[in-house]
């Protein structure tokens, strides 16, 4: 990268860099603050090829962007690479000692550090993302636990932008810890340094408090008083719950609906179906104040009419709050902003008679000069088509175009743009003409966004929908330009819920970060907190790590030699945590890709875990069946786990729905014909990943350690037999004497169907199994003799029998 082309550190950039290279830390910025200058500025330094960092599971976007600009950076003495599964494992440690920054994934990093493949007390350090998301199971947790345990002097960092999820159950303190990070830097938007930033390039703000017509505050008390209505319904069921959760002001969070089913997931199965229909209307309902502040009054109409109760819904009795007096003002009051027909007289949305002065103002001020760019920020793309619309045929054609869409059929009336279209470029003109210089933007929370607005260049920004990310972004990209022009006309309905959702976000982010400068001031940082005198408790394993109680006394565990049984566990099964737990616990995990289960115990000890949800999956695809039988075949004692997740309740049948019946598509059903089906198969049921951690300990009690070997080979003896031969046919085969899961297939591949099977001859079998005692108790019973006389009449008897057996191997 050229020094012109270089980006230019702002002032709170340039300490957090230095926070960086000095100590072990979690970072934590602001909703928009941008951190990815400090992060490339930073990688620079290490791009060489006496240091190896690895930057783990990096987004997307962020990670395409560091990689193009290292390696156009003149800094950069080795270019930055990209470890993916496409690098052979037998490659992967020479890819490794190249050194450099190297981007990889956590499933292939955590499975490089159990085999070895990388060099680890070679790691200069590691970067971490979403650090909020860390718990003491997560896949970072892991790779942290590995790194530490055979590296005392690498670093580790970490990145989190989400404050408010830090602040939650003492969540920042659990990530530090699992991380092993002893220093936490906090950049609010009130920081010092920022505010300066900030304050000495201001952009020029016009706030405009758009208020709302008289019919729209009228709809919008409807929908809180719906709103207050579903609620009172769902405390009434559930009255367990906390009552300050179900309050109005709390339902104008973005994030409201994900934090209710959060909240009664443990007892959603519990729950009957009036109760979890009231959850979900909650949604809609939240969903329609949406409509109201952002559609066009013809678009709210059609989105209320299809709410409308039909004869069949009120005889279900399901959606009580459509045949309130409140739901009954909502539809009136929406009809009376379209029923005059006539496109003149329809009720126009406020903030587009703004749009309208806004671009004029623009236009004029243009007039002089060049024509310069203006850049829309809505919150979806049917806001931003509608704008479109309006500005290229005005507001009398575009609500005449919707007039006249509401008397399409009914299956025409669907959402103004196809769902393909979702997936476009989010910054775009739309068709108009070169001469406005408009161009629209998504309001979703891109890594990238201040890439996308250095593209578009603007000098005018039009916030349609205030969002907290758009403006702080913003305001870092103002920084990023002294001298250049920016306005920012900010939108926003007065006394809406619109308001309310934006103060929210700036309370909450403040009074998170608050709250975490106060825990950093009052914070006990340990000693080996950063893990590199090796007595810190995390790189302890052993059952007293765990959860759930000791299985063995504390002198046994004390007396005992450090020796951690093995398991082999299926390289897919690693996105999960139970891995970590496992290793956690005091066991050595061999990864390896398994065709047959996914957790090899002892030689004879095969388990296929699945979740409810995979569960469920497999048996509507008949994948279970296939992966049992496998089992059963090749294993003495195969196994099923069925394991739940904490958080979530579950039930096999709902409470309210239990019939006498006998469903053939229900859950009991099929698993009932799985266990008639395979009776050799054991179906344990786990309620957390910890609990599955003690039945593996119980079950590997006094057993000998897996033959890696012997799974390799069974592996792929496996994945040839399940494309080679017909299952039904082979499960009968097993069922005869002296044919075993080791050696079944020696037969299925000699002979063609079991009619030449019962004609070979003893010494025919015994060569073919290898095995002259196997070969003879299969002969016996294709050729058993009573008595001399009826000895020939058996023998073609038992022959005839079989002669009309299907092939073996498949066509």
């Amino acid at each position: 990268m050229s020094s012109e082309n270089r980006t230019t550190l702002l002032s709170y950039e340039k300490q957090a860099l230095m926070d960086l290279l000095t100590d072990d830390c979690l970072v934590v910025l602001g909703e928009g603050i941008t951190y990815q200058n400090i992060l490339l500025s930073y990688l620079e330094s290490y791009s060489n090829p006496g240091t190896l960092l690895l930057v783990v599971e990096c987004l997307e976007e962020l990670e395409e962007w560091l990689l193009e600009r290292l390696t156009l950076s003149e800094s950069a003495v080795v270019p930055p690479k990209k470890v993916t599964s496409e690098i052979h494992v037998e490659k992967r440690t020479d890819h490794y000692l190249q050194g450099g920054v190297q981007f990889i994934s956590k499933r292939i990093l955590v499975i490089d550090l159990l085999c070895k493949r990388i060099p680890t007390e070679l790691i200069t350090g590691i970067v971490f993302f979403n650090a909020h998301y860390v718990r003491d199971i997560s896949i970072e947790s892991f790779i942290a636990r590995l790194y530490r345990t055979d590296n005392k002097t690498g670093f580790i960092k970490a990145f989190s932008t989400n404050p408010i999820q830090l602040n939650k159950a003492n969540q920042a303190e659990t990530c530090m810890r699992h991380l092993f990070l002893p220093r936490i830097h906090l950049w609010p938007r009130f920081h010092a340094n920022i505010s300066e930033c900030i304050d000495k390039h201001k952009c020029e703000v016009v706030e405009l408090h758009i208020p709302l017509t008289d019919v729209m505050k009228n709809l919008q008390m409807c929908i809180i008083d719906l709103l207050h209505f579903c609620m009172k319904e769902v405390k009434k069921h559930i009255p367990s719950l906390d009552s300050d959760f179900f309050v109005v002001e709390n339902a104008v969070a973005k994030d409201y609906f994900r934090s209710l089913k959060k909240v009664l997931n443990p007892i959603w199965s519990h729950l009957g179906p009036n109760t979890k229909q009231l959850v979900q209307d909650i949604k809609i309902i939240s969903q329609l104040n949406n409509q109201l502040l952002q559609c066009s009054a013809v678009r709210f109409y059609e989105v209320v009419h299809k709410l409308k109760p039909t004869g069949a819904s009120k005889s279900s009795n399901v959606c009580l709050w459509m045949f309130t007096e409140a739901f009954g003002r909502l539809l009136s009051l929406s009809k009376q902003r379209v029923e005059q027909k006539e496109a003149e007289k329809i009720e126009l949305s406020p903030k587009w008679e703004a749009i309208q002065e806004i671009l004029a103002e623009i236009k004029a001020e243009s007039k002089n000069g060049a024509p310069k760019n203006t850049l829309f920020c809505v919150s979806s793309y049917a806001t931003a088509k509608q704008i479109v619309k309006f500005i290229k045929y005005g507001e009398v054609s575009t609500l005449a175009e919707e007039l006249l869409s509401t008397q399409r059929p009914q299956k025409d009336l669907q959402t103004d743009i196809p769902a393909s279209e979702e997936t476009e470029e989010s910054h775009t003109a739309f068709g108009l003409e070169e001469s406005h210089n408009i161009s629209f933007l998504i309001e979703k929370k891109y890594t990238m966004i201040h890439e996308y607005l250095t593209s578009l260049n603007p000098t005018y920004v039009i916030l349609h929908d205030p969002d907290l990310f758009m403006v702080r972004s913003l305001e870092m990209f103002r920084c990023r330009r002294p001298g250049k022009p920016l306005r920012i006309y900010f939108l926003v309905y007065e006394n809406s819920i619109e308001e309310q959702r934006y103060l929210t976000q700036l309370s909450e982010e403040k009074k998170a970060f608050e709250q975490l400068i106060m825990m950093k001031g009052n914070m006990t940082v340990h000693t080996d907190q950063d893990g590199r005198e090796g007595t810190n408790a995390m790189l302890e394993r052993g059952q007293q790590g765990l959860k759930f109680k000791d299985l063995e006394s504390q002198d046994s565990r004390e007396n005992k030699v450090k020796s951690f049984p093995k398991v082999v566990v299926d390289m897919r099964d690693f996105r999960s945590s139970l891995p970590s737990i496992l290793h956690k616990s005091g066991m050595d995990l061999v990864p390896k890709t398994i065709e047959i289960g996914d957790y090899i115990l002892t030689p004879d000890i095969c388990i296929e875990r699945k979740s409810i949800v995979d569960l469920i999956g497999s048996l509507a695809s008949g994948r279970l069946f296939q992966q049992c039988q496998a089992m059963c075949n090749t294993y003495k004692h195969p196994m099923l786990l069925i394991e739940f997740d904490e958080a979530n309740g579950f039930s096999l049948q709902n409470y309210s729905g239990v019939t006498d019946a006998v469903v053939t598509s229900s859950l009991q059903t099929q698993l009932t014909l799985i266990t008639l089906h395979f009776p050799k198969l054991r179906m344990i049921w786990s309620q957390s990943e910890y609990t599955t951690a003690s039945i593996f300990h119980e079950l590997k009690k006094g057993k000998e350690d897996p033959d890696v070997g012997a799974i390799e080979t069974v592996s792929k003896e496996s994945s040839i037999i399940s494309s080679e031969f017909n299952h039904s046919v082979v499960n009968t085969l097993l069922q005869l004497p002296g044919v075993t899961s080791k050696n079944y297939f020696l037969l299925a591949r000699k002979f063609a169907n079991l009619l030449e099977i019962s004609q070979a001859s003893q010494e025919t079998l015994s060569g073919v199994l290898q095995n002259k005692e196997e070969g003879r108790a299969l002969f016996e019973f294709f050729n058993q003799v009573e008595s001399k006389s009826k000895s020939d009449d058996k023998s073609v008897g038992a022959k005839n029998k079989y002669a009309k057996f299907r092939k073996f191997r498949k066509k």
